[in-house]
């Protein structure tokens, strides 16, 4: 029995009665708007780390004018395929998040265009590879083996930046929890790499006035946080191994799938 990353670091759910609903009795509610926003707009950001890096080892970009003509002809194509997990969401609120998701889009287009012009005035002289990774220094969705921590051989950390630097996008707001994610990433990739990772980087996106705000908390993976993980996971671990429901908490956001089976309805 694994647990995965946001079983372990979420506390939406004090209790962790989501991972025994989820684990132990198997329910499977559909995504609340909530989390399918998170997942459209994680997905315009991995799409537009990986369509650009595309456009410069291909050839198709060698400035950041260039690059800006490549990405604004894929957006149509991108987003549209972004937001292919929204299909049930209310016209409105698909037409909102469409909207961000444009946004959201370009704003990333835009800061790889200009990170791709600093790069080629300040280092001229850089190959292709160094060149690409020097402009766009992050590794989106890399995938981590996180059975050595007890965790899903398929840890997926959002993004990596120089090798060592994990970072976690969030598209809500400000948790107190959200560092235990990067904990968690940190563990699972010292134990890949066999070394120290010892940064973590929480990325907050928002928007204001239908535009990107983005905001970042960087902060050291230190001994307590690393136990604070190690002890939610172990807390949860017991929840799914002894089948023991930890109850009700003592307030439930209203948007979480489980609510109606735990409060009989939709808040």
């Amino acid at each position: 029995m694994t647990l995965t990353i946001h079983e372990v670091a979420s506390q939406h759910c004090p209790t962790g009665r989501d991972v025994y609903l989820r684990r132990v009795e198997g329910l499977r509610p559909p995504p609340s708007p909530r989390m399918v926003r998170g997942l459209v707009l994680h997905s315009v950001v991995e799409r537009a780390v990986v369509e650009a890096k595309r456009a410069l080892y291909s050839g198709r970009a060698s400035s950041g004018a260039e690059l800006s003509g490549v990405m604004a002809e894929l957006e149509d194509r991108e987003v549209s395929q972004a937001l292919s997990p929204a299909g049930n969401l209310p016209p409105e609120s698909l037409t909102e998040l469409e909207s961000a998701a444009r946004s959201l889009w370009r704003f990333e287009a835009l800061q790889m265009a200009s990170s791709l012009d600093r790069t080629l005035a300040d280092r001229p002289r850089l190959g292709l590879d160094a060149l690409v990774n020097t402009a766009i220094p992050f590794v989106v969705e890399r995938v981590i083996d996180g059975t050595f921590l007890g965790l899903s051989d398929a840890v997926r950390v959002d993004a990596l930046a120089h090798s060592r630097v994990v970072l976690d996008l969030k598209t809500g707001r400000r948790r107190e929890f959200q560092t235990l994610y990067t904990a968690g990433y940190a563990l699972a990739l010292e134990a890949e790499l066999e070394g120290p990772v010892d940064v973590g980087v929480v990325v907050y996106l928002d928007f204001a006035g239908g535009r990107p705000v983005v905001s970042r908390e960087i902060h050291v993976v230190d001994e307590a946080l690393r136990r604070e993980f190690v002890e939610e996971r172990n807390r949860k671990m017991r929840i799914v191994a002894e089948e023991l429901d930890p109850g009700l908490a003592d307030r439930c956001p209203g948007d979480c799938p489980f609510y109606p089976e735990c409060r009989g309805g939709r808040a």
